[in-house]
């Protein structure tokens, strides 16, 4: 029994469109796998500088937890509503946090520096002047 040519031909053609696809769908799935995994490496980079609501959501987005997501949105709202104490309670940690990362470096320190200078205007009567320079190890 002989198989007709076109039967072989379709056969073929057949298994090629559902590897193909198979291998399209599969590299979507790893598309979505590593932007989850960059947003739970971004969300502890963001921890460690203080941050804490931020990483929540990305976290949330990791695992897929879009339930999750919305109602640390709306918490976020309704804190941002009731007043910026809480807000700005994270961002001063974050703020010290990174300011003392600056101040571990002599670059850190430089940067710094130059930017006191910009702020500083010889007029502005309530700046410090001849304030004392932290002394370098």
């Amino acid at each position: 029994m002989l198989i007709p040519m076109q039967t072989v031909v379709m056969l073929v053609l057949l298994a090629l469109v559902g590897f193909l696809g198979a291998k399209w769908l599969f590299q979507k799935d790893a598309a979505v796998v590593d932007r989850r995994r960059g947003a739970a490496k971004l969300a502890a980079v963001l921890r460690s500088y203080g941050l804490v609501r931020i990483p929540d959501f990305l976290i949330d987005y990791s695992v897929a937890d879009i339930a999750g997501m919305a109602t640390k949105i709306k918490a976020l709202a309704d804190l941002s509503v009731s007043g910026e104490d809480a807000i700005l309670t994270e961002l001063n940690s974050v703020f010290d946090k990174v300011l003392v990362e600056k101040l571990k470096t002599e670059a850190g320190r430089a940067f710094i520096a130059s930017k006191l200078s910009d702020a500083v205007k010889p007029e502005d009567t309530s700046v410090i002047q001849d304030a004392p320079v932290p002394a370098t190890k």
